[in-house]
């Protein structure tokens, strides 16, 4: 049996945040995976593309993997996702840190707005607030 030429992403959700295997600045509740192919060695789930390993997660750590599929969906690049949220992908400052936990400390909840501050997207805000040991966001 040959490999798959169908394409698809599993989105797995996490029991807890956990830091982001490409990126050890940031937690992720979840990540989404291009892949064509689930494994299961040694207690971790393998996701797999086109014969390439895409990805490896204990299996205790997953709370559910879903596929995601939509066809006809453009996801930006990353020089427009960059364009939109100019630190996407810089380390965090001790000042940026303290502005945003100051932020969050006097009610600011928007993650839009908070995302729009820090050029970021809101999933890096939610993501740093939860480093930062500010509470568990779903």
């Amino acid at each position: 049996m040959g490999e798959s030429t169908a394409r698809t992403a599993f989105r797995l959700t996490f029991t807890d945040y956990h830091q982001d295997p490409n990126d050890s600045d940031v937690l992720r509740r979840a990540v989404t995976v291009q892949a064509d192919r689930i494994t299961f060695d040694d207690g971790h789930l393998n996701l797999w593309l086109a014969g390439t390993h895409a990805g490896e997660f204990p299996v205790d750590i997953i709370e559910s993997i879903c596929p995601q599929s939509e066809p006809g969906k453009r996801r930006e690049s990353p020089e427009e996702l960059r364009a939109r949220y100019p630190q996407m992908g810089h380390s965090w400052s001790s000042e940026d840190d303290a502005r945003l936990l100051a932020l969050y400390q006097q009610g600011e909840r928007d993650f839009d707005t908070l995302g729009e501050q820090f050029r970021r997207k809101p999933s890096a805000i939610r993501s740093r607030l939860a480093k930062l040991g500010l509470e568990s966001l779903a």
